[in-house]
């Protein structure tokens, strides 16, 4: 099954929609970055929302990471504010907080700990139908929080996940103007973020023909684009901002596999994309080793590419993350300090619901031994 609840409005500007999104709302609540106050969008989101003859009401400056504790200390604005739409103008972070506000503003009496997914052998509460609409307008190119089903919240340091089709944005506006902005490390590691999206919706074990052809065209504009996007080429940036939902369309659909188990786990050490475009070379040399699909489907995108195998397609994303400067995992952590966090990363990740899509089942053992190749760069 291919599905996607989104209506996806694109294009230099495409932030004035706001006016047609917002008619016929009483009260707009716009959740934003910093970064998009400072840069003047939330204040041209604003008024585009007055515009629509709607109240507003905006909180800017959201963390930088999703928790449930942020959550937990915006929900009384929210529910004060009583909005009938919500606007999440920022980076995926903000995306997904807004989502976890959409939850618990729309059903108040559920409890984080019984929707989430804490792991694989859970099995959570439904999320009952909600009813606030959800527009997104993502200012970085990496998440896909803009069209998936999922919201990723930090409890206790570690990511756990809301997955339910209520939670999808039911527009998203992507407005090239937004990412322009992104300092040159944020648009890396997003960037980076959209490969391994791409990478590993192409290669679970639910992979579909519709959602091949949104990975593919991802994965393809990261190694044509991302290097251009890092020097601010602003086609380039245009072009890995349509990627980054293309991609979150794939996994959307097909779901995610071992490396964003173990980055999730480690979601301690360093910022998400980054981690996954350290772990992605692993991760892959280790499905191709135990897996005769896995290895044929690394073999079609690295034909894709024009590479000839799966063993030029790892070489290909190690060059890529050397060539932007990625740093091995004992670059952002000491030695003493991961390895006393090795086994609850371990542990974790194996319960990890997304595990189950991977295209082979790694024990335990295996995880450790990943991180450990990871950490010393073997």
């Amino acid at each position: 099954m291919f599905w996607l609840k989104t209506r996806i409005v694109e294009g230099e500007g495409s932030l004035e929609s706001l006016k047609n999104e917002a008619r016929n709302h009483e009260r707009v609540l716009i959740l934003s970055s910093g970064s998009m106050k400072r840069g003047g969008f939330l204040s041209e989101a604003e008024d585009y929302v007055k515009e629509a003859g709607a109240e507003t009401m905006s909180i800017a400056g959201l963390p930088a990471e999703p928790s449930v504790e942020a959550v937990e200390e915006l929900l009384p604005k929210v529910r004060e504010f009583q909005p009938d739409l919500l606007i999440a103008l920022g980076g995926g972070s903000v995306i997904d907080t807004t989502k976890a506000l959409k939850v618990f503003y729309d059903a108040p009496d559920l409890v984080f700990e019984e929707i989430a997914f804490i792991d694989r052998f859970s099995k959570p509460k439904p999320v009952p139908k909600l009813k606030t609409p959800l527009i997104a307008v993502p200012s970085t190119s990496g998440a896909g929080s803009e069209v998936s089903a999922a919201s990723v919240l930090k409890k206790g340091g570690v990511k756990y996940n809301i997955v339910t089709p209520e939670i999808a944005p039911d527009v998203a506006i992507l407005d090239p103007r937004l990412p322009r902005r992104m300092p040159k490390e944020v648009a890396r590691n997003s960037g980076l973020d959209v490969l391994v999206h791409g990478i590993e919706a192409y290669t679970t074990n639910v992979a579909g023909p519709f959602s091949d052809a949104m990975a593919i065209r991802a994965i393809k504009t990261v190694f044509e684009w991302l290097p251009k996007s890092l020097e601010g080429d602003a086609e380039a940036r245009a072009r890995m901002h349509y990627a980054a939902t293309m991609a979150g369309i794939a996994f959307l659909n097909a779901r995610l596999g071992l490396a964003h188990a173990m980055s999730h786990k480690g979601a301690w050490m360093g910022p998400h994309g980054l981690l996954n475009a350290i772990l992605i070379p692993y991760v892959m040399k280790f499905n191709a080793e135990r897996s005769e699909y896995a290895r044929k489907r690394y073999d079609e995108i690295a034909r894709e590419l024009g590479l000839k195998s799966a063993e030029e397609l790892i070489q290909a994303v190690k060059e890529l993350n050397e060539q932007l400067g990625v740093p091995k995992l004992n670059d952002l952590v000491d030695e003493e300090t991961f390895t006393a966090k090795l086994d609850e990363m371990v542990e974790k990740a194996y319960h990890d619901g997304l595990i189950a899509f991977n295209p082979v089942e790694p024990k335990p053992e295996e995880i450790r031994k990943l991180y450990l190749k990871a950490f010393y760069g073997e």
